[in-house]
């Protein structure tokens, strides 16, 4: 089978897919056949060499996926042979035309959500959903600022905070074609970062008071200065951080002088620890797309062979939604 390696760090010319044996499953194991993998930041950062504590060169590519079981080791129940399932690979490996991995990170796909949408939705959309409901709490009177949001995170994110009814939604995106399309998405007050100011653009939704959440993924100035429009017992969640830096505004007294809460969270961690929050927020994340009433945005769909284009378009931020590699597209081989 082919798996996709990152064999130098730098551009997506360090990418080569590479034949190597099938796996089989061990105890609590599953192979799945892959359908589709999507492309994470975590995904770019690595190839980079810049996240933490990522694997020396060479290693395996790839975390979000979606397949069908093929095989299942000793202990494993569930999900059986011939099942549709999505899920994400804290390690890597996702990339693949064979993937193993423990039966429990995985978890079934309705016949509603097809490959392409499945693919693109179990990392940003999870990682969301608990973000809003676990730690920021949103209640229906909650006005809520969110960065990023044309992005595949933060149009999760303004996705599932209109689905549990937020109250006023402000976000910001990167140009006229993505401040249009955020607005259609159902943002109240959409903020071109590059030549207006959300700070200003928060206080005026709010009559001054601050937004109640803020759903960050950026980092450096932007997490910096959304410490200047979070309300008194506002909470903000730390999701990510695109831009690669952090913040000196991030300091212990920040979290008196403004009385906030922050919350960082990470995805592969909770999965690793087996917390049961993250079943659950699969399992509303798919009844809600199941409904319609989210469906991931998909800026593109590229062949395997196409894996550099696909990084390269991706690393632009000038694709509008999630970007997906099918081994059945067009071209697939």
């Amino acid at each position: 089978m082919r798996r996709l390696l990152v064999t130098s760090y730098g551009g997506p010319e360090g990418l080569e897919w590479v034949d190597t044996p099938e796996p089989a499953p061990g105890p609590g194991e599953v192979v799945a056949r892959v359908s589709a993998f999507s492309i994470l930041w975590a995904d770019i950062l690595e190839r980079q060499g810049r996240y933490p504590g990522q694997p020396e060169a060479p290693f395996a590519s790839g975390h979000e996926f979606t397949g069908v079981v093929v095989a299942v080791g000793p202990g494993v129940e569930q999900p059986q042979v011939g099942t549709r399932v999505f899920g994400t690979i804290p390690q890597g490996g996702a990339a693949a035309e064979l993937v193993v991995a423990p039966a429990h990170v995985l978890y079934p796909v309705p016949d509603a959500v097809d490959d392409i949408a499945a693919a693109a939705m179990f990392a940003t959309y999870v990682t969301a959903e608990v973000g809003i409901t676990t730690f920021a709490r949103l209640a229906p009177t909650d006005t809520v600022l969110i960065h990023a949001a044309a992005g595949g995170l933060g149009s999760a994110c303004l996705q599932l905070c209109r689905a549990h009814g937020a109250h006023t939604i402000v976000a910001t995106a990167g140009g006229a074609e993505k401040v249009a399309r955020v607005a259609e998405w159902g943002a109240d007050v959409v903020v071109d970062y590059r030549s207006g100011d959300f700070v200003t653009a928060a206080l005026e939704a709010t009559g001054g008071a601050g937004v109640d959440i803020v759903l960050e993924s950026v980092g450096g100035e932007v997490l910096g200065r959304s410490f200047d429009c979070i309300a008194p017992g506002g909470r903000m969640v730390c999701m990510g951080a695109s831009s690669g830096r952090s913040s000196d505004r991030f300091r212990l007294h920040t979290l008196f002088e403004k009385g906030i809460s922050i919350s960082g969270f990470t995805l592969g961690l909770w999965i690793d620890a087996g917390l049961p929050a993250v079943a659950e927020a699969a399992d509303r994340v798919l009844t809600f797309a199941a409904e319609g009433a989210i469906a991931p945005v998909i800026a593109g769909v590229f062949a395997p062979d196409e894996i550099a284009e696909a990084h390269r378009l991706f690393e632009s931020r000038a694709a509008i939604g999630r970007i997906v590699v099918s081994f059945d597209a067009p071209g697939a081989g």
